[in-house]
């Protein structure tokens, strides 16, 4: 079997990405006091995003990791800082969601549609992503009310 380091790098970062969210999401990181996301699996998320963007790919995917590394080092800083303030949206793009589904990338006016939505909706709750204090998910709502052609 031949060692393929952009596969291995690629499922090392969904795994820390997987243990980072199981931390976020049992209690762990807050009730128990687990400092694991900010001192272990936020590092090597950044370290494999480094890693990542000196192998052969394509631009786009290099870019993707310079903004995982990026995004992932503010994201820790504000924990370590006890500042807690969400960081931008990695894409750049207010008011869109962070994936985009086949519909949305095949209609732009789908994508306008579901952004105004959004933006309506964070004002009108007065939130913002990741929504965690949101009575609704403002992506959620507007991908089910905007119909794909």
């Amino acid at each position: 079997m031949v060692f393929n380091e952009k596969k291995y790098t690629e499922e090392a970062v969904l795994e820390e990405l997987a243990l980072m969210e199981r931390h976020a999401r049992d209690g762990s990181a807050l009730n128990a006091g687990c400092s694991c996301i900010e001192e272990k699996h936020s590092i090597l998320i950044s370290g494999l995003a480094s890693e990542a963007m000196l192998m052969e790919g394509s631009p786009k995917e290099r870019g993707f990791y310079s903004k995982l590394g990026e995004f992932n080092k503010k994201a820790r800083h504000e924990i370590i800082d006890g500042t807690f303030n969400f960081p931008e949206n990695p894409t750049g793009i207010q008011y869109e969601p962070h994936g985009k589904t086949e519909c949305e990338r095949a209609h732009p006016e789908v994508l306008r549609k579901i952004s105004s939505c959004i933006k309506k909706l964070e004002k009108k709750h007065d939130c913002a992503p990741p929504y965690i204090d949101c009575p609704v998910n403002p992506v959620a709502v507007c991908r089910a009310s905007v119909k794909c052609p």
